[in-house]
């Protein structure tokens, strides 16, 4: 007998990023994705939901401050990244003045030229640099870095 099972999960309105205990991303009820989420110090703030590298909390005042969200432009590039060039390992890193992606690839060493030129058009002004590093294993990780943007 086949039978329709809902799962829930928990993803970030900041970044995109699901919630992983490291054992489980859905639960059978809304819930206990959501218990599991503050578990893994995710806040809710007006339904919605943010992971522990998208905001920090104040000490004094225990308000839960949230990071600008993310410029149409880095959501893009994540989607790009993930869906058309098949990227694994994305990792995106936040520092005062640029965004570092990082990310590497399962079939291939690094993007095809095309697929560069895309990034850096779909970037813009933003756009910084499209580097490739080697580690000790020879795998290869695609660095990509931008400017802070203003969001849309």
């Amino acid at each position: 007998m086949i039978v329709t099972e809902i799962f829930y999960g928990v993803k970030c309105d900041r970044c995109g990023e699901m919630n992983d205990n490291g054992e489980y991303a859905f639960w059978n009820d809304e819930s206990g994705a959501i218990e599991n989420a503050y578990d893994s110090d995710w806040r809710e703030i007006k339904g919605k939901h943010y992971c522990e590298n998208c905001h920090e909390v104040n000490e004094e005042t225990d308000e839960i401050i949230v990071y600008q969200d993310y410029s149409d432009q880095l959501k893009s590039l994540i989607k790009f990244i993930d869906s058309v060039a098949k990227g694994i390992n994305r990792k995106v890193h936040e520092y005062n003045a640029e965004f570092v992606v990082k990310c590497s690839f399962y079939k291939k060493p690094k993007m095809e030229v095309f697929e560069e030129n895309f990034i850096q058009s779909l970037l813009g002004k933003l756009f910084i640099s499209l580097e490739y590093e080697q580690d000790k294993y020879n795998r290869t990780t695609c660095i990509i870095k931008l400017k802070h943007g203003l969001t849309t």
